[in-house]
């Protein structure tokens, strides 16, 4: 079977095709079109697994052209990713299929969301660099089209274009340290790099530069601070877009491409370094505008920026089972709490979480499963989330202590904003204009399928340790697990105190830290600072290009044109005194010899005969002369 598992994302493909050929007469039911892919790619992977699984690994590589090759690779780390997100495409369609039912432009939206499942499959199957890197720029393609699917609305247009250009900065520095790697080691292909990074064949400078550059990719794509701020504005898209962002492709690919090439960070320890300190820095600050924010799914969009950060972390604690361990639980749910959001929005008619309470007498379905999903993100025990937020507080403790305590205050802040977000919009009174009402069938089906891995997903730790390894990790210490137990009871109690009980006044707690309260509902004015640069370099380089266009431009052309008129007097001139005159000349002569000669040409016969005769005597004379001579 493994010879066919280049085969995994081609279902996929080939319902993209027939969705372009027939979607406009399919219309809605494009969604089972593109169903039927996935879940034959997710059949596909699933029938590799117990060879993989069982230890096996398969490699196909041919050559592209000169000695780049194009390939696929098939381990335990990319099957468990294939085997993830071909489920989770499987659930988001089936959800987009009852969400999207009364949409306009439904050929573009399925056709777009099949070409981003299939590039993401192609990410984790590609064996080498180059080509992960193509469909890498396919993803930021397809997020560019989905993020502005409702492109009539201005900021819909504005977050796409926000997303393709931020994302495009971190991919222009991937590249870069794309092209360093190959310089290094004189192949794009995983195996040959890791292979000679093992036997010492590098160079450690060169190689950090190259890490940094990698990960500079992941910052964009993977949302890490500085460039997080498109994520939270990509929430202009419809929710199964920001499912599938967040949970089954596009964030995720960074996290996945270091896991692949972790063997070369670990010979990086300054990037490693780095990795913990922005990780740390974007979980604990996004963290902080979770906690202010009233938009349902910018709450969950800042929450996946906080979740990532720890993923960035347990890579630069070189714990990469850590972050694919979160990154499996994570995507269970967050695929579960963005659907679960829809699902309250399209009933509530509102994003706005104080303009819905009181949601669970109405959608118990929806409510029920979006508090799975919140007691596992929140890391209480037993759930999922625990278990891999458990390992990764471990690794940060032992690799940086000054990470592990911020990222256990912002485990408390996670189960703070959170149980805040679910108190709110789910229980207390009603507090908006609308007539309650539980999501159709194929809205709440995923969301059932999927609370039963955000809760019981954890009990994969083990057997993907074991996958990933083949030895299970046991902790030295209990101390981070203590820790991180404490901060979230101390964070669900006190949102419950304020939201629930409402023990404590919120708007009197905003009040009186209003500078820090504005501050983070100004998302610390980064966006802000980041217009700004981009005005002022913007209107440096058009100042720029006005100075080139009068002085340097318009100047060539002005001394061009001073040139051509020059050349013209001078061509006028020489035309009128030399051309001209030449005319003039020779008609002045031919005119001369006419006016002498019409002297002789007075149509009298006797003078015509006269000078024949003069003629005639002076050529005898001439012949006479001649004769006498001789």
């Amino acid at each position: 079977m493994l010879q066919y598992s280049w085969l995994i994302p081609m279902p996929v493909l080939a319902g993209l095709l027939l969705t372009l050929l027939f979607g406009n007469k399919l219309g809605l039911k494009s969604a089972f079109v593109g169903i039927c892919g996935t879940v034959a790619s997710f059949c596909l992977a699933a029938a590799c697994a117990p060879e993989i699984f069982g230890g096996g690994r398969y490699e196909l590589s041919f050559i592209w052209f000169d000695d780049i090759s194009f390939g696929f690779l098939l381990d335990n780390l990319s099957l468990i990713l294939l085997l993830l997100v071909s489920f989770l495409a499987t659930l988001i369609l089936l959800y987009a299929y009852g969400y999207m039912e009364h949409e306009q432009g439904l050929l573009r939206f399925f056709a777009e969301v099949q070409l981003f499942v299939f590039a993401m499959l192609s990410v984790l199957l590609a064996n080498n660099l180059l080509q992960a890197f193509i469909f890498w720029e396919i993803m930021g393609l397809c997020s560019y089209l989905l993020i502005g699917f409702w492109f009539i609305k201005p900021s819909a247009a504005a977050a796409a274009k926000k997303a393709f250009l931020v994302t495009r900065v971190g991919d222009v520095i991937m590249l870069i340290g794309i092209i360093l790697l190959f310089d290094m080691f004189g192949s794009f292909d995983y195996q040959v790099m890791i292979d000679a990074v093992v036997a010492g064949n590098f160079d450690g400078m060169w190689l950090t530069v190259a890490m940094f550059c990698i990960f500079g990719g992941v910052i964009g794509k993977s949302a890490q601070f500085p460039l997080h701020v498109w994520l939270p504005d990509a929430m202009e898209g419809p929710t199964p877009v920001s499912a599938l962002i967040h949970a089954a492709t596009m964030v995720k690919a960074g996290i996945y491409l270091c896991a692949r090439l972790f063997p070369l960070l670990a010979a990086a320890p300054a990037a490693t370094d780095f990795m913990i300190v922005i990780g740390t820095v974007t979980a604990l600050g996004t963290a902080l505008m979770a906690l202010v924010n009233c938009d349902f799914k910018r709450i969950l969009a800042f929450s996946t920026l906080s979740q990532l950060g720890f993923m960035v972390v347990a890579l630069g604690s070189l714990n990469y089972v850590a972050a694919v361990l979160h990154l499996l639980n994570h995507a269970f749910f967050k695929a579960l709490l963005f659907m679960g959001a829809g699902s309250a929005i399209h009933c509530a008619g509102s994003n706005d979480i104080y303009q819905m309470g009181g949601l669970l007498k109405y959608q118990k379905v929806t409510g029920l499963t979006i508090l799975a999903a919140t007691v596992s993100i929140a890391g209480i025990p037993p759930f999922a989330g625990f278990w891999s937020k458990d390992e990764i507080l471990l690794a940060a403790y032992h690799a940086s202590p000054v990470a592990f305590w911020l990222l256990a205050f912002t485990s408390m802040l996670t189960a703070f904003y959170m149980f805040r977000l679910f108190f709110v919009a789910f229980t207390g009174p009603k507090l908006g204009d609308y007539h309650g009402h539980e999501s159709p069938l194929p809205m709440i089906l995923p969301l059932a399928v999927l609370s039963v891995f955000a809760l019981g997903s954890g009990a994969l730790t083990k057997p993907v340790s074991m996958l990933l390894t083949g030895e299970m990790h046991t902790p030295d210490t209990h101390l981070p697990m203590i820790v991180s137990v404490c901060a979230v009871a101390l964070g669900v109690g006190a949102s419950a105190a304020v939201y629930f009980f409402r023990v404590i006044d919120p708007a009197k707690i905003a009040a009186a830290f209003s500078p820090v309260h504005k501050l983070l509902l100004n998302r610390y004015y980064i966006d802000r600072l980041y217009e700004k640069i981009s005005a002022l370099v913007a209107v440096g380089l058009a100042n720029l290009g006005d100075c080139g266009d009068r002085y340097a431009v318009d100047g060539v052309v002005n001394l061009v044109a001073r040139a051509n008129v020059k050349l013209a007097d001078f061509c006028r001139w020489f035309d009128y005194h030399v051309v001209d005159g030449l005319v003039r000349g020779f008609c002045f002569v031919v005119s001369g010899c006419g006016v002498y000669l019409r002297r002789y040409a007075l149509g009298n016969m006797q003078s015509y005969l006269a000078l024949v005769l003069v003629g005639v005597v002076a050529l005898l004379l001439a012949a006479m002369g001649g004769v006498m001579f001789l």
